[in-house]
């Protein structure tokens, strides 16, 4: 026999001799009265003993269907704790969580919103992943990863959590040693600063008349930090493709201006990625949806 129609066996026979009626037990169970009795027949096969003298006027327990009905009324008991406990488990927002994310990219307000998340919900812990580089979620062991850019199709599932402007700038410095470029073909003419931590550091994409070129440029100066490569920027070291809020405070203080803004794209997506299968963690379910909800105007 199946154990889950042992279970099943078990509920009818203890409510068989509770209510000592198989017709009663049927109505309560809501099934035909001769599946209990089948029910009860099985489980009695099952252990080899009679469990109930039936006549056509009455019912009652042996001493084996005594001594049984307790051990199963013990079971029952145990094995609906233990659902009560797994349902419960399944709402509990607790755990440990890995998020990756592109450095410099705190000023996206990811990091505040966390922050008072795990204020909210004492029990989660999170370790925090700042690469510049491409991660495998899977094989990596992360639960979420912020991402900046066009997603390539994956079996991962993205939520957008905002955009961001992508500018290319200058120094007034470099701009007035070097010339101002009128078209995004003339940076392979220029000294360009380099975030080496994308996958195509040499190829910026430019928006033309509503489609997308690239373009190869070549620099002296690279950096795996987006911030760095600003700060260099800034210091008039070449042209810089960089996203606003790695340079910000360079494009308020004048030390960088944007230059070729015709031929920009709108915006660009941070995302919210993350594996199918792990957002049955409730943690990262409500991390996620929290994020959602506080993501910046």
């Amino acid at each position: 026999m199946r154990k889950i129609d042992l279970l099943k066996a078990m509920r009818s026979f203890v409510i068989v001799a509770e209510r000592e009626s198989f017709t009663e037990a049927s109505r309560e169970l809501n099934i035909v009265a001769s599946a209990v009795s089948k029910h009860v027949s099985d489980l009695e096969c099952h252990f080899s003993s009679q469990l109930l003298y039936r006549t056509t006027r009455a019912m009652h327990l042996t001493s084996e269907g005594e001594y049984y009905l307790e051990q199963f009324k013990e079971i029952i008991a145990r094995i609906d704790s233990l659902e009560n406990i797994a349902s419960e488990r399944q709402q509990q927002v607790a755990g440990h969580l890995t998020i990756s994310a592109p450095q410099g990219s705190a000023a996206l307000g990811y990091l505040h919103s966390t922050s008072e998340f795990i204020k909210r919900h004492t029990d989660v812990r999170i370790s925090w992943l700042f690469l510049n580089r491409f991660v495998n979620m899977v094989e990596e062991g992360v639960d979420l990863s912020i991402r900046i850019g066009e997603l390539a199709d994956s079996n991962l599932i993205a939520r957008q959590y905002t955009s961001i402007k992508v500018h290319f700038v200058a120094s007034p410095n470099y701009i007035m040693q070097h010339g101002l470029p009128k078209h995004p073909k003339e940076l392979s003419q220029h000294q360009c600063v380099l975030d080496s931590s994308n996958r195509q550091p040499g190829r910026w994409r430019y928006n033309e008349a509503g489609k997308e070129s690239t373009i190869t440029v070549k620099g002296y100066v690279q950096a795996n930090d987006g911030e760095v490569a600003a700060r260099f920027a800034a210091d008039g070291h070449g042209v810089a493709y960089l996203p606003s809020f790695l340079m910000q405070q360079y494009l308020d203080s004048g030390e960088l201006s944007p230059i070729l803004e015709d031929y920009e794209f709108d915006e660009t997506p941070v995302s919210l990625v993350f594996p199918a299968n792990r957002l049955m963690n409730p943690a990262l379910r409500a991390l996620i949806e929290f994020l959602i909800e506080k993501k910046p105007a």
